[in-house]
């Protein structure tokens, strides 16, 4: 018996500086995740100093109902031209801040996620030769609010400039989507246990939470995806006026004070 106790002592001893030193390599990568973010928020505002107060958006074709997308066009070096991405991209409109900031790749990318900083394909090649991402899932870590509203939306309040709420939010790591499985955004309440929770909170950090950057350029490591002006999931659409439910994912905003951020990781 005292041998077995012994062992267990001597294996405990191992095991406890592995999780201390996990625990303070997350801390820190949280802390850089952070930073990333707070440099988006300060090149977007750099953007708008340069574009008459508006956040970037690539093409946009509004009317009453809007679907967002990512990920297309990317290999041409002209983001509004023929073959550049289709209207209302959401990670074109991002990728505008790697075209006109002084903004790198690696920024982009969340240090306790699997992503890594995308070279533009090599040889001399810089953003100015793309015009958005070919791979979120290898080369983005974070998700932007959908800027590209619908009819109804706009009228009741919805903008993408330097005027939002300071609570407003407007990016985030990214939304982890709905695998089918347990990882479901929708399935969520703002009463939800944190056990649930943990499946509607993005996977960069393990389901523990996300940063998120605020209207007022401030960022928040949030233990859940319920933040934003109207406490509701920032990772869905809002569903009416009251409800804080989850909505679409895939969708514009519902008002102006509703965030969705996207793309997704699924």
């Amino acid at each position: 018996m005292l041998v077995v106790i012994g062992l267990i002592l001597v294996a405990l001893a191992f095991l406890l500086p592995m999780r201390t030193s996990c625990r303070s390599r997350e801390t820190a990568n949280r802390v850089k995740c952070a930073s990333n973010l707070r440099q988006v928020g300060q090149a977007l505002l750099l953007y708008a100093s340069d574009n008459k107060g508006h956040y970037p958006q690539a093409i946009y074709a509004g009317g009453t109902q809007v679907i967002p997308t990512w990920c297309t066009g990317a290999a041409t070096s002209n983001p509004f031209g023929e073959n550049g991405p289709v209207p209302n991209d959401v990670t074109a409109a991002l990728f505008l801040l790697l075209r006109t900031q002084d903004i790198t790749p690696e920024v982009f990318t969340c240090p306790s996620s699997n992503a890594e900083k995308w070279d533009f394909g090599g040889a001399s090649n810089t953003a100015l030769n793309w015009s958005n991402w070919t791979d979120v899932q290898k080369n983005l870590s974070y998700s932007l609010h959908n800027p590209y509203a619908n009819d109804e939306a706009i009228k009741q309040g919805a903008i993408w400039n330097n005027s939002m709420s300071p609570d407003f939010a407007i990016a985030s790591d990214m939304n982890p989507g709905h695998t089918g499985g347990v990882v479901n955004v929708t399935n969520v309440t703002s009463t939800s246990s944190a056990r649930d929770m943990r499946n509607a909170n993005s996977r960069n950090h393990d389901g523990d939470g996300q940063n998120i950057l605020y209207g007022d350029g401030h960022v928040s490591f949030e233990q859940t995806p319920f933040v934003g002006v109207n406490r509701d999931n920032v990772f869905t659409t809002k569903l009416s006026s009251t409800g804080v439910t989850g909505g679409p994912i895939v969708a514009s905003p519902f008002d102006g004070g509703d965030s969705i951020l996207l793309p997704t990781s699924q």
